[in-house]
């Protein structure tokens, strides 16, 4: 199958060079990435743009953005149990543009990211393709699905 990403390279690669790029991303980061992540980080390294940034105080509830920002605030690792009895992991970052700041929830593999110490306080986030909703704490933005968080 061919990505959606790869047609922006389409006439730079082949299809098995772009495929070759990103499995080698995936495996850069520890297979934390998924193919959709990789995509975007090897069109990025290629020099393409990749997102269109929104402030982060035009956010708005029930909207899904590509936000970035320096990390400000990381709380511990939660562990938690679930419903079905499975065990989750949580990791809430504070995150800071010029135009103001909010809060992105890391889930489960994504608290590898802290863990692993690639998201430190004082280093910056990139959040694509992410979900925000409004809690009883303010806007919230999630990774979601479709979504990456990529830490510079």
């Amino acid at each position: 199958m061919v990505s959606r990403h790869y047609r922006r390279v389409q006439d730079r690669m082949s299809s098995d060079a772009f495929e070759a790029k990103v499995q080698s991303k995936i495996a850069e980061w520890g297979g934390l990435l998924d193919s959709e992540a990789a995509s975007l980080l090897v069109l990025e390294a290629m020099g393409m743009d990749v997102a269109d940034w929104t402030p982060i105080a035009n956010l708005e509830g029930n909207a899904e953005v590509s936000i970035r920002g320096e990390v400000v605030a990381l709380t511990p690792v939660r562990e938690f149990s679930r419903q079905d009895g499975s065990k989750g992991r949580v990791v809430n970052a504070t995150i800071k543009d010029g135009t103001g700041a909010c809060r992105v929830v890391l889930w489960d593999d994504d608290v590898g990211l802290v863990t692993g110490g690639r998201l430190k306080i004082g280093g910056f986030l990139r959040c694509l393709d992410c979900f925000v909703r409004r809690t009883n704490f303010g806007l919230e933005v999630g990774r979601g699905k479709f979504g990456a968080l990529l830490p510079e």
